[in-house]
């Protein structure tokens, strides 16, 4: 009788255990918005999908004929959200706090730079962070969140000392004109115009510090512009993925 009384405990346990660890999470559909490149290519890119859960960062492939992923992620914590095309040019991104009661998330490139730039720090951090207020003390500096100063964020983040001064604009580095053959060269951000060009020559450019990539479907190359904390800028042209 003790036997079966042990035996019926454990089971019981076992079922709690199972119904506790399915009410900490949610189920979420996870939606990728068409990329600048998928109009001018007329084809489908794949992605990587990561994002936070617990200590762990995880990641999923998606293939090109998806666009809505089914995910199951922690209640009670901050969770970051990165859709990498191609694994590994600039994300959709989007972050699920404790707050939000949406089943359905649609990833943006917006905040896409903060959110892929917070994936790479402590995720016990990231985990409490009061993202609406950081986005919300951001907005009020700049629309475009690529033009942060993330050492100093990061820093502050890390040491707990993240204030509204932790928060500073950049300025956008001069990009001078360079050979480039002639054609349309769509950015693979949304919001920047495509370079075109007549007389294999650049325009005139004003980039913040990162990598910026634009894709000519004639050609099916890329160009990647880099530009380094100190104004530096170099680019090289390869062979697109897509």
């Amino acid at each position: 009788m003790r036997k079966i009384i042990i035996v019926l405990v454990l089971a019981l346990s076992l079922v709690l255990s199972s119904c506790s660890n399915e009410t900490m999470n949610r189920k979420v559909v996870v939606e990728i918005p068409p990329h600048p490149w998928e109009a001018s290519s007329g084809k489908k890119l794949w992605y990587t999908l990561k994002w936070t859960s617990g200590n762990e960062l995880k990641s999923l492939h998606v293939g090109s004929d998806t666009r809505e992923v089914n995910l199951s992620l922690p209640i009670g914590e901050t969770v970051l959200l990165s859709a990498f095309p191609l694994g590994e040019n600039s994300a959709f991104s989007a972050v699920l706090t404790p707050l939000d009661r949406s089943d359905h998330i649609v990833l943006n490139q917006t905040e896409a730079p903060l959110v892929s730039c917070l994936m790479n720090t402590d995720v016990e951090i990231t985990r409490q962070l009061n993202y609406k207020r950081l986005k919300d003390e951001i907005l009020k500096k700049t629309d475009d969140f690529r033009c942060l100063d993330y050492v100093l964020l990061l820093r502050d983040l890390q040491n707990g000392q993240l204030s509204e001064s932790s928060i500073r604009k950049v300025n956008c580095f001069a990009v001078d004109e360079f050979a480039l053959a002639n054609g349309i060269w769509v950015s693979e951000i949304a919001r920047d115009p495509s370079l075109i060009v007549f007389d294999n020559q650049s325009p005139q450019l004003e980039l913040p510090e990162g990598v910026f990539r634009y894709y000519n479907s004639e050609m099916d190359r890329v160009l990647t512009i880099v530009v380094d904390a100190r104004g530096e800028v170099y680019s090289y042209m390869k062979q697109s993925l897509i």
